[in-house]
């Protein structure tokens, strides 16, 4: 079997999404806190167990690594004509992804070992302690948010660099969670075997945060190509040439569509807000679509070469994505009923 580049892509997709869950899941818990919201004891500790995500995200990292030039091109000399700095530096990029995937990793850790500790009356240094580590949290997770899109998607093109980029890759895997969440949820639901049930209005609280972040990504993803289409700079506009002109077109679009219009029209109205089951169609709308569009930005440096269409042009990335979303529910699950979430007997 042998895995060509987007193959890769879609292998690092998964990894992304893998890295994120856990993450955004401590970013949310950590502004529910911050902001005093009532309904944050509900949904914390099911937010703190998607920790066990990152496991399985640093084996993937660990083999995206060491594919080399498989997942990253100019590793291999496709620099486009470009210099490459520092930044590409080969050992210098990989000692980064290790050491800071590793203190991210041990940071959410022990949020989630504080947070264990926080309760309204609970002892006030531990308050104090657990508060003081979440207005780190948002910082942590913008920094390292950032970091991560410049090294997987926006550096696969040397040189090339948008100033908004960090901030527009990383509020998508905000949204990316709650989506997931919602999902899970339900699933949950479902099944009857959390102790604690989840109310309705958690549903609709979720949806309201994921439209206002609907709009945000809208205004992101707009203003990006707004800027370089007005500058008309080459260097710049390319790889929105790339996503547009190229064999994937369609994708492109498709994952715009999913990501904005499609969401908003149904997140407006009040009825499917309030309804879990219909939450399902816009979340699981941002899912796909947030999928793609990572997909389209790891490949768009090459995106006018690449005809393939994630799942419909080759069984390896259906095989990828289903072992490891396989993996991550048994592990999630695991962890889940090792932190008592489920009903005795689960």
């Amino acid at each position: 079997m042998t895995m060509t580049f987007p193959n890769w892509a879609v292998l690092m997709d998964n990894f992304l999404f893998t890295l994120y869950i856990p993450l955004a899941a401590t970013f949310w818990a950590s502004v529910l806190h911050l902001a005093n919201g009532k309904w944050r004891y509900e949904v914390r500790f099911l937010m703190a167990s998607s920790r066990a995500l990152f496991p399985l995200g640093f084996v993937l990292l660990l083999i995206i690594l060491a594919s080399g030039s498989n997942s990253f091109p100019w590793m291999g000399g496709e620099t486009f004509g470009q210099p490459l700095n520092g930044w590409h530096n080969v050992i210098f990029f990989d000692a980064r992804q290790i050491v800071l995937y590793l203190a991210v990793w041990a940071f959410c850790v022990h949020f989630v070992k504080l947070q264990r500790k926080a309760f309204p009356h609970a002892d006030a240094k531990d308050l104090r302690r657990f508060r003081n580590v979440a207005l780190l949290v948002p910082f942590v997770y913008c920094i390292y948010g950032t970091i991560v899109a410049w090294d997987f998607e926006m550096t696969q093109m040397p040189r090339w660099w948008s100033p908004i980029y960090g901030p527009y890759h990383f509020e998508s895997m905000l949204r990316v969670f709650l989506a997931f969440f919602i999902v899970s949820l339900f699933v949950l639901r479902q099944r009857d075997s959390l102790k604690r049930r989840i109310n309705d209005y958690v549903f609709n609280y979720l949806a309201q945060i994921m439209l206002a972040l609907t709009i945000i990504w809208t205004y992101l993803f707009f203003m990006q190509y707004l800027i370089m289409w007005y500058g008309d700079l080459p260097e710049e506009i390319v790889r929105f040439h790339n996503m547009m002109d190229g064999p994937n077109w369609f994708v492109f679009w498709l994952f715009f569509l999913l990501n904005s219009f499609v969401p908003f029209l149904m997140l407006i109205f009040t009825a499917m807000r309030h309804s879990p089951a219909l939450m399902l169609i816009p979340a699981g709308s941002i899912l796909m679509g947030t999928f793609l569009e990572r997909y389209m930005w790891i490949i768009s440096a090459h995106a006018d070469d690449i005809d393939h269409t994630p799942f419909l042009s080759s069984w390896i990335d259906v095989a990828i994505t289903v072992v490891i979303f396989s993996l991550g529910c048994l592990l999630w699950d695991r962890q889940m009923k090792k932190d008592g979430l489920y009903y005795e007997g689960e």
